[in-house]
Parts: structure tokens; sequence; C-alpha cells
């Protein structure tokens, strides 16, 4: 049975084939105060997490499968120019107006603006990056998603529609050792997730004291989900830099699939993995 809600009987008869157990952090039913809070090297959570083992299922065979409208992701084929995705100087002079391009050409938008990148890394040594994000979520929260569209609209236009999107790709050689797993939205209800505050500060706080939020409806938002059983996970193995993975966060229309849940794992299948090291360029693509 899937969750009320869930949008298609795709599923129903589809024998997956190959796909890794792996342990993903789903929000605990109990957890109260859901808060990540992002530094300059890192990042603290105050969300309590239930800890669930699922298939992750290789994307690849199914690749036609998946689209923006359908699953709510698509792996896309890309030769980049920049030749050290390290290098912030490259990210902001070359990237962002190749990941501009891509996701006008993938989405059919008017127009697209970047609203950020981040690089992760896994490795202890993360020289500045972040971390993989450990947590099944989607980056905006609904509540918060339609006036992030009118914050970022150029020039305050009026748009009939918009869709936030992140373009995930990895740089470290293959296998990763923390790879990027995408929940497909057909198997997703619309009533699940909850907002988990984002908040950006300069230090992070201390576990056990972390101070008040003044306006918590005010704040940044991404949503974290709670483990259900109908949930059908995907990944791409052995990503490489000429490939990168295109995320719907979120679409101002609810009649196609308008966001896909995601979070990094540990791939323990995965022989002489490498430290992944990846970043993610957002955007918002709008149409007039």
């Amino acid at each position: 049975m899937r969750p009320a809600g869930a949008h298609s009987d795709w599923m129903d008869g589809v024998t997956v084939g190959a796909g890794v157990p792996a342990t993903l952090n789903y929000v605990a039913p109990w957890s109260q105060r859901n808060r990540l809070y992002v530094g300059p090297y890192g990042h603290m959570t105050t969300t309590l997490y239930a800890p669930q083992t699922v298939l992750i299922a290789d994307g690849r065979p199914y690749r036609d499968d998946f689209g923006l409208d359908r699953s709510g992701f698509t792996l896309l084929d890309h030769d980049s120019a920049v030749t050290d995705f390290g290098d912030a100087a490259q990210l902001d002079g070359v990237y962002t107006g190749e990941v501009i391009d891509l996701v006008k050409s993938a989405t059919g938008a008017d127009e697209v603006v970047a609203i950020g990148w981040v690089i992760r890394r896994a490795a202890e040594d993360r020289r500045g990056a972040q971390p993989p994000a450990p947590d099944v979520h989607v980056d905006v929260h609904p509540g918060r998603a339609d006036d992030r569209f009118k914050a970022a609209a150029p020039g305050g236009r009026p748009f009939r529609r918009a869709i936030m999107t992140s373009l995930w790709r990895t740089f470290s050689p293959p296998p990763q050792d923390w790879p990027l797993a995408i929940l497909d939205y057909r198997s997703v209800a619309d009533t699940e997730g909850q907002p988990n505050l984002l908040l950006f500060v300069d230090t992070l706080p201390d576990p056990d004291n972390v101070p008040d939020v003044p306006d918590p409806d005010a704040s940044p938002a991404g949503s974290i989900f709670a483990y259900r059983p109908e949930h059908r996970w995907w990944y791409f193995p052995d990503m490489h830099a000429n490939e990168a993975v295109l995320i719907k966060l979120h679409d101002s229309d609810h009649s196609v699939a308008w966001r896909a849940p995601h979070t990094a794992f540990h791939d323990a299948s995965a022989s002489g993995a490498h430290p992944r090291e990846s970043v993610e360029l957002r955007t918002i693509a709008f149409f007039y």
C-alpha cells in the first residue's frame, strides 16, 4: 500500500534490480525541536533521528523512467569547462553560467536565477567545505517557498510558475564512499515532511545550551521526513564529473512532481571507495 496521496501506479509490478542496503537518518516521530545550524566549516543539528535500513536501487537501468515532472529528478550528461570544482572563482565565473543554461534547457524556463552553491567533502579534512548532508530532507519547506520565489524574481516581475532545483555533481573519482540517494516523488505523499529550521551562524552553538529562536516561522527552513516503508530510493553508482543529477526542491505547480527528498548515504558495498567531493548549485527557474 502506498501512502495516501502518492501519485502514480508506476511502481505497481515493478521489480527493482540491483541495489545496496543502507541506513538513512529519518526524523524521529518524537523529535520536536528541529533545527540545522550551519557554520563556516560544518553544521550541528538539534533534530532527533530514527535510523532505518532501506534498499537503494541502482537507477541507471531505469534512467528513461525518471524525469523532473515524473520522479522529481533526472540524470543529465554535461561536460563542464571547469577544471577545478574546488575553486570558488571558477564556480562563480564559469560554472554558475553553465548551470543556468543547463537548467533553462532542462526545464524550458524563460529565465533562471542562481541562488548559491555548496561544496561538500566526506574526508575528515574538508578544507573549508561542508560535510555530506546526513538526513532525509528537501532544502526548502513548502511553507517558505513562495516567499523565496518572490524575493528572487528578477525585478519583482510576476511569474506563473517557478521551480527551485539543485544540480548535484561529484568531482571525486568513482566509486564514492558517501553517494547521493534520491527518494522517488511517486512514492511520497504531499502531506509528508515537517519544517527543519535552517540557521546560518558564525559559530556553532553548544549542543547542550541551544538558544531559543525568537520567531521560528520567520526563519528559513527545509523539510525533513519520517520513515515510510513505501518509500522508493534510487542512486546512480559510479558517478563521474561529466554527469549530474538535477533535483527538484520545490515546484509551484503541484500537478506534477514538485520535490524529491534526498540524502547522502554510506555505501559499504563500494570496494576501494574514494572520499566523496561534490558541488551542488541551486537555482530558481521562472516561467512568465
